[in-house]
């Protein structure tokens, strides 16, 4: 049985692999849709239209996906709602592969779509509460988006390769391949454990204390495991309180012990921004934009699209390696001013066509796709999933990425019937470098930083100032006197230099129950 780190690392492994199959999605399509094998399958060449939908419908799919997780998060666990998305997602490409008409694999791909949502919405929680050590948890989920990176380039180099085949198969393979990605998750991630604090969400505290004890490979009596327990029961017993529960007006101006409301808002929001500033539009339609947009020839712009990618999952993985060098707020404020001048850039390439400024044009999109990697990319889900409170971490990071779904439908959707449109044509990436710049003082006066700190560590970051003298509250912060309640202390406890004090009788503050 696996345990300590080796646990940890399977972990990310089934976790990586699910993003790979988002990456693939995000990717495939973009390389087929113009060739001729898939629209003689689909009967008649498609329409603008008919191409946003085809691929933006899966954004939507997405979106509600994220909703169901979001209501029903805490009812199968953070493993069983990441194997449930792999099975629907399975299901939509066996659909979508099959398909002779627009209809079909539309319908397919609703169905990959509310199984990417299941997954980008738990895998980065599951990742992020089976890390132990707070400088893995950075790395982990960005790991993923790394992986996710991957699998569009991936992708886009299986499509390149389908280039010099003809028939069907040029675009029904790489439809296909996605169901391989999905088993592979399900058979890495179908004998781990869920998550310690998913169980003691959920009072499950026998399984809880076992798992604390795998993932530390240690005994509970051991200081550093009975500390990591006794903070995540006093994180849930500060979210118990009466004051922390959700109000609709505190999603506006929170006046709660705890900032929820506030801090789902946050991740809402900031999500959102990370694909308000062109992310999807760019991804999804690359090989279209270097070929129609930018005037390349159809296997440039293909290889082109699969060196983007790749420069992408490169880019991805080296901001892995340095993602606690920096804040979460440095790395977020530095990547929105270098998206906002690469995209001001590309937007004068192409106000002025020509063959010199088309390939400015293409050079701007590679620096752009740089910055993005180690940003926005992967630090917008890495901030959203350790801000959210223990209780509500499925609904407020499943709200977040739905925030993504959402925004990102609308870009794919509307971007290019805005730019097919002679009246407004390049005139549409404006949008994109409006909310590129709008996103650095939004970070600087929204977000407060969170690198450094334990799960449990960052309620203390919304925490109000009634809610400090709280007994759970000195427990995060690992005062010299900390009250447990009820709580039964292990023996081993008593030889560390912390003072413990049990209270037997009532008190006025939060007591922890075991």
């Amino acid at each position: 049985m696996l345990q300590g780190q080796r646990l940890y690392l399977n972990s990310l492994v089934s976790g990586g692999l699910g993003f790979i199959t988002f990456g693939w999605d995000a990717g495939v399509l973009g390389g087929v849709l113009l060739t001729p094998s898939f629209q003689s399958a689909m009967g008649k060449y498609p329409s603008v239209t008919t191409i946003t939908m085809i691929a933006s419908v899966f954004l939507l799919a997405s979106w509600l996906g994220c909703i169901i997780v979001s209501i029903a998060g805490m009812m199968m666990g953070r493993r069983m709602w990441i194997i449930a998305g792999s099975i629907t997602q399975i299901l939509g490409s066996i659909v979508s592969v099959s398909s002779f008409g627009y209809g079909q694999l539309i319908a397919g791909r609703v169905l990959v779509g509310i199984g990417n949502g299941f997954l980008t919405s738990m895998i980065p929680v599951y990742v992020a509460e089976m890390a132990v050590r707070k400088e893995d948890r950075g790395r982990g989920v960005n790991a993923m988006i790394a992986c996710a990176s991957a699998g569009t380039a991936l992708a886009y180099w299986t499509d390149f390769g389908m280039v010099f085949r003809t028939g069907q198969v040029v675009w029904r393979f790489p439809v296909a391949f996605q169901i391989f990605w999905a088993l592979l998750t399900i058979g890495t991630i179908y004998f781990n454990p869920d998550t310690p604090r998913y169980y003691y969400a959920k009072s499950l505290h026998t399984e809880a204390d076992a798992l604390l004890c795998r993932l530390y490979a240690t005994e509970i009596s051991d200081p550093v495991v009975d500390e990591a327990r006794k903070d995540i029961l006093a994180s849930l017993e500060l979210e118990r309180a009466s004051t922390a529960s959700l109000r609709i007006k505190d999603f506006f101006w929170d006046t709660s012990d705890v900032q929820a409301a506030r801090r789902i808002r946050t991740g809402v929001i900031l999500v959102g921004l990370a694909y308000l500033i062109g992310t999807n539009m760019i991804f999804y339609y690359m090989t279209v934009i270097f070929q129609s947009y930018i005037g390349l020839a159809p296997l440039t712009a293909s290889g082109l699209s699969g060196a983007a990618c790749t420069i992408l999952a490169i880019a991805n993985f080296v901001g892995v390696a340095f993602m606690e060098k920096l804040g979460r707020r440095t790395w977020l404020m530095a990547g929105a001013v270098g998206l906002s001048i690469f995209m001001a850039a590309f937007i004068g390439c192409l106000a002025n066509p020509g063959t010199k400024t088309g390939a400015a044009a293409a050079a701007m999109l590679f620096l752009w796709i740089v910055c993005f990697a180690p940003t926005w990319g992967p630090v917008t889900y890495v901030y959203a999933s350790e801000i959210m409170p223990l209780r509500y971490r499925h609904l407020g990071f499943a709200l977040s990425i739905s925030s993504q779904w959402i925004m990102a439908f609308i870009t794919v959707f509307a971007g290019p019937i805005a730019i097919a449109d002679p009246k407004v044509g390049w005139k549409t990436w404006f949008w994109f470098l409006v909310f590129s710049i709008a996103a650095v003082p939004y970070v600087y006066f929204c977000c407060p930083e969170t690198r450094g700190r334990s799960l449990e560590e960052i309620d203390l970051i919304f925490m109000s100032e009634s809610a400090r003298g709280s007994a759970a509250a000195r427990q995060l912060e690992h005062g010299d006197v900390v009250s447990f309640g009820d709580l039964e202390t292990p023996p081993s406890m008593e030889k560390t230099n912390k003072r413990i004090v049990v209270e037997e009788g009532v008190s006025d503050q939060p007591q922890l129950r075991a």
